[in-house]
């Protein structure tokens, strides 16, 4: 019966479309959106806001492009950054977009301290010298570019939005499905379970074409079986994170094309470096060259993805191109467990995974399977991710032996994914390896601070760290996700942007016809 109203609410949008002559776009998606404040929001919702609201710069392709800020430049040791701004680009609200909407928006963002406003941690003061430039003065060298093109809590808006009320008002308001962005789109209706639907913005500092779309839809589909008889019938336009055996089926269906670059998420197995016996460097090199990484790849992507030589994912500033990938090599993971003299008779592993996630529970199975091959006898524990996550973060002596879980940036700077996995915490958060090493602390800081003015050196300090990592081993990459999005024929102009995961950027669509 489900069902059944979704096609017909579909249906419905298509006639009231043709009905206005308007142009419309639908993009299913599987999971619901969550808020609609542009300074808080970090979940979900970066679908809808990377389209009413846009940032200083954007990362395209391993580089910057300019958006809202046309050029940008750092004094001598990157503690100062200057940035220009676009002229005559307007807010939805007919706001003129100036310096002092930069400073009100980022000052809000750091101000409300949410999930994103992290990324700001470097700034000191904003200053606005005239309304067409905004300097950044740092606590301490950082790459304020690449900070300002995140794709969460980096979105400019109108400083209007002031005179709604206080903080809480003002969040109150854009939660109601209001928004005060510069970009191409603004939400007309927001239900965040079932419906977004967005209008282009006839001011757009961009301009529109025939090809373009009026109205574009965010219709929440959770399952990936219902979108796909939606995408093959017509009835959606685009779509992500379909069954991988669907996906090949469609790789012929002549209705669709399939869309696809290597993201930057990663599946990651940490080991408990703080419990017997994965605290023994050789018995983590053992499990380490046991693990069956092709056939993983092979059997739970189906080729819709990659191996990562190291933790950095690949095609990011920083990628461990020195090393090779591990491989599984049984010989070896023999000898290593030889080493360790650990009696894998007396070892019974738990491994945690989401409960959730097909992918997770087939990697872990193989896993499984493999290191029987040596004797070690391990207990896969499905969990839903706030039980696995609380019981790795709680005593590590404690916790389970091996704890599988993705990550993906916030940033596109190896930092993202060094800092909040492998640096010394007071208290564990996403270190769940629980390895301390006060070398490598020193290495990914100081490179941190020497991405925005010696990009060089930086790079290889991120390697040194690999290097420590693969020495280590307090975790390893299991693979490295494709963006894969399924585009019906009607539609062109479509590429995968993996620095903003699973947002369409409706704007760059146009109508095949």
């Amino acid at each position: 019966m489900k069902k059944i109203l979704l096609l017909w609410l579909v249906f419905l949008l298509f006639t009231i479309a043709f009905a206005q002559k308007q142009t419309m776009v639908i993009y299913a998606y599987g999971s619901e959106m969550i808020t609609l404040d542009p300074s808080t929001e970090f979940s979900n919702s970066i679908i809808v806001l990377n389209n009413v609201y846009e940032t200083l710069t954007r990362y395209v392709d391993g580089k910057l492009e300019p958006l809202l800020a046309v050029e940008w430049s750092p004094n001598e040791d990157g503690t100062v950054w200057t940035f220009k701004l676009r002229k005559g680009v307007k807010f939805h609200d007919g706001t003129e977009l100036t310096s002092s909407a930069v400073k009100f928006s980022v000052e809000r963002t750091v101000r409300l301290a949410g999930g994103p406003a992290y990324i700001w941690d470097s700034v000191e003061k904003i200053e606005t010298p005239d309304p067409y430039t905004v300097v950044f003065r740092l606590k301490y060298p950082a790459n304020i570019p690449l900070i300002a093109s995140a794709g969460y809590g980096a979105f400019i808006f109108s400083p209007k939005v002031a005179e709604i009320g206080d903080d809480e008002a003002i969040a109150k308001w854009f939660n109601a499905g209001n928004d005060a962005g510069t970009g191409p789109y603004t939400i007309s209706k927001f239900d965040p379970k079932t419906q977004v639907v967005l209008r282009k913005f006839d001011g757009y500092w961009k301009g529109w074409t025939d090809k373009k779309f009026d109205i574009a839809v965010v219709q929440i589909v959770p399952d990936p079986s219902l979108r796909m008889q939606m995408i093959t019938a017509g009835r959606i336009h685009l779509t992500r994170n379909l069954i991988y055996d669907d996906l090949k089926k469609l790789e012929v269906n002549p209705n669709v094309y399939i869309k696809q670059k290597p993201s930057f998420q990663v599946l990651y197995l940490f080991f408990n470096t703080k419990k017997a016996p994965l605290n023994n460097l050789n018995f983590r090199a053992a499990v380490a060259y046991a693990i069956p990484y092709k056939e993983i790849l092979d059997h739970v992507l189906l080729g819709y993805g990659l191996q990562p030589s190291g933790i950095i994912p690949k095609g990011m500033f920083g990628y461990a191109s020195h090393l090779s990938p591990l491989s599984q090599d049984l010989d070896k993971a023999k000898e290593f467990l030889t080493k360790s003299g650990v009696d894998p008779k007396g070892v019974k592993l738990v491994l945690t995974y989401l409960q959730s996630d097909e992918g997770e529970k087939k990697a872990s199975e193989l896993i499984w399977s493999s290191l029987r091959k040596l004797g070690i006898d391990v207990e896969l524990r499905p969990m839903n991710w706030e039980q696995q996550w609380a019981w790795a973060r709680s005593d590590p002596t404690k916790a389970q032996d091996m704890f599988i879980m993705y990550w993906w940036p916030t940033v596109m700077t190896p930092y993202d994914f060094l800092f909040s996995m492998f640096h010394t915490e007071e208290e564990v958060l996403f270190n769940l390896s629980y390895y301390y090493n006060k070398e490598v602390d020193k290495l990914m800081d100081e490179a941190v601070k020497l991405e925005g003015v010696n990009p060089k050196r930086a790079e290889e300090l991120y390697r040194a760290v690999e290097t420590i990592l693969r020495r280590d081993l307090p975790a390893v990459p299991l693979y490295q996700i494709n963006d894969i999005y399924v585009v019906h024929k009607s539609i062109k102009g479509f590429e995968p942007n993996p620095a903003y995961p699973n947002v369409v950027f409706f704007y760059e669509l146009e109508s095949a016809s």
